[in-house]
């Protein structure tokens, strides 16, 4: 049986002028948002969690990972295996539909918990 993710992210573009405080991008000018409802197959994953460095899957299409204790140290995610891209702060989350090639990746520097989990 397929199962349906929907899932929705947003950001808004902050810049850094001279003045040292963070302000609205006046490039893009508003909030970015988008959604998407992913149908998967039947090899979804439920929560994973781990506590070190571990590659997460391959041949995957979407991943969600959440950093849910961070002691010390940090967390960052990798969809090439080694590029750190995203760092996590606590409580924060990444998800997103990823090209099936990618080979994700979640660095965990020092004492933290990370709940996971993919989908096919």
């Amino acid at each position: 049986m397929a199962k349906q993710i929907l899932y929705k992210n947003h950001c808004t573009p902050q810049e850094q002028p001279d003045s040292g405080k963070y302000h609205l991008d006046s490039d893009c000018g508003r909030r970015m948002t988008g959604s998407n409802l992913l149908e998967l197959g039947s090899d979804t994953t439920v929560f994973n969690t781990i506590t070190a460095t571990a590659a997460i899957g391959t041949t995957i299409d979407f991943i969600f990972v959440k950093a849910k204790d961070i002691t010390s140290g940090t967390v960052t995610i990798s969809l090439d295996g080694s590029t750190e891209i995203i760092k996590l702060l606590e409580g924060e989350a990444f998800a997103s539909q990823i090209a099936t090639d990618a080979t994700p990746k979640v660095h965990i520097s020092g004492v933290a918990t990370v709940e996971y989990f993919t989908g096919t």
